[in-house]
């Protein structure tokens, strides 16, 4: 017998904790709406697997790690079958150092405890239950992010109605999968896979931006509070910005507009899902160690040089994703300054994470990738992939940063610049698929 379970608790920092997403510090003004864990478990014939996700940017393995040990003393010994993930908002607090902000360590056991908290809720409300799903290639809502320009380099978001783009770098996988639970006749969950970024808001309040007003649209159409999970596929070159169009999409009416479009085309798909049996849930993993990139002692000289030439100019607004594109004054120091700390902390050492994939029979398949893939690393794994359908989940069991194609580097755009929390090794895209194919096997 298939049973599942759900819960979910709130994870709302208290004024004052830093917003995490751009490289600024910000410290949270308020709140626009609250931020949720969210886990739904599965269990068949003594399996026991589920997906925790977390409204925040980023989740850390140390995180992961101290809600395994939770779960142990609990005495829940399937923390290792557990895929976690965040909806990548850039409205949500920090859950460790990064660049000039530190976390907020009373935050950091509330977070803890509440995703620990969700898990032996789900698992106690497991009950039985059959699986609807379905997918439509149809996202209207996301855009490549990377444009070639009158000058041959590529620029990330290069502006509304900007006159030397030329077109963009590459393509979006427009695919958007939903897998629903029903339990006694009614949806009790509802799992939706979508490839865009999280980062429509901005400012200092926090918000879960359009998976939350996606979540509450979902809601109002259904009418009653069926949960919605949010799992952000490969996006790292994907955002909501349409700059053809000289509309300002950075505001939180925003975030309602695509929360709502999502949820008109999930709702649609729910009438569309076809049952689909589970005869057997399986689970994988592998260890994939991802090398930092190597630093040059050129690379440094020119980054000094560029410091020398910029002098003091102090941080700004320009730290946003929007504002990266102008790439000097403080955009060109703050990246200078991190690839001299690069070099001294990360070129030549590497990470080590865990790819995790949720199976169900030969049907459907959720594969968790770390960092930010660019959107073809997912078409690729699809594409290759022995499952009728698969749902890549980035983000996922750990950060490691962007990780574009091979031949974006040298190109232009913020992405593939080396900064301390990210900068995977050149070839890092091609490993990452083929390491995703054998897990799937």
């Amino acid at each position: 017998m298939f049973n599942a379970g759900f819960a979910r608790e709130i994870i709302t920092p208290v004024r004052g904790i830093p917003l995490c997403g751009y490289f600024n510090p910000r410290p949270n003004t308020g709140v626009l709406d609250d931020l949720f864990v969210r886990t739904v478990i599965f269990k068949q014939d003594g399996v026991t697997a589920g997906v925790v996700v977390f409204d925040l940017c980023l989740i850390s393995t140390d995180i992961i790690d101290r809600i395994k040990v939770g779960l142990k003393v609990a005495g829940m010994n399937f923390g290792d079958n557990l895929i976690f993930c965040p909806t990548h908002t850039h409205t949500g607090p920090y859950i460790y150092d990064m660049f000039s902000t530190k976390a907020d360590a009373e935050y950091l056991e509330l977070l803890t405890e509440q995703a620990i908290r969700t898990i032996r809720l789900a698992y106690a409300s497991l009950a039985p239950a059959e699986l609807l799903t379905g997918s439509v290639k149809d996202n209207p809502l996301a855009f490549n992010r990377r444009y070639w320009m009158n000058n041959g380099q590529v620029v990330t978001n290069p502006g509304k109605l900007n006159p030397d783009i030329v077109k963009s770098e590459g393509i979006v996988d427009t695919e958007i999968g939903v897998l629903a639970i029903r339990q006694d006749g009614r949806i009790s969950a509802i799992l939706a896979n979508i490839v865009n970024h999280t980062d429509t808001i901005g400012g200092n309040l926090v918000s879960a931006d359009w998976p939350s007003r996606m979540e509450r649209a979902i809601q109002n159409s259904i009418g009653y509070d069926v949960p919605v999970l949010t799992l952000i596929g490969c996006s790292g070159n994907i955002n909501h910005f349409d700059v053809s169009t000289k509309k300002d999409q950075s505001s939180y009416a925003e975030a309602c507009r695509i929360g709502t479009g999502y949820a008109g085309i999930v709702t649609g798909l729910l009438k569309k899902l076809k049952k689909m049996p589970v005869k057997k849930l399986q689970i994988t993993s592998t260890k994939m160690t991802i090398p930092f990139r190597i630093i040059s002692a050129s690379e440094v000289k020119q980054a000094q040089a560029t410091l020398i030439r910029i002098g003091n100019a102090a941080a700004s607004n320009e730290m946003t994703s929007e504002g990266l594109s102008s790439g000097d004054g403080a955009v060109a120091k703050f990246f200078a300054e991190q690839l001299i700390e690069y070099k001294k902390d990360c070129s030549g050492k590497s990470r080590q994470f865990t790819l995790f994939s949720l199976k169900f029979d030969d049907n459907l398949a959720l594969t968790t990738l770390p960092g930010e893939p660019f959107t073809e690393i997912g078409l690729e794994i699809k594409k290759r992939s022995p499952f009728k359908k698969t749902w890549p989940v980035t983000l996922a069991m750990g950060y490691c940063g962007y990780i574009a194609l091979p031949e974006c580097f040298g190109r232009g755009g913020y992405e593939t610049l080396p900064v301390v929390i990210g900068g995977p090794a050149e070839d890092s895209a091609d490993r990452l698929i083929e390491a995703t194919l054998k897990n799937l096997k």
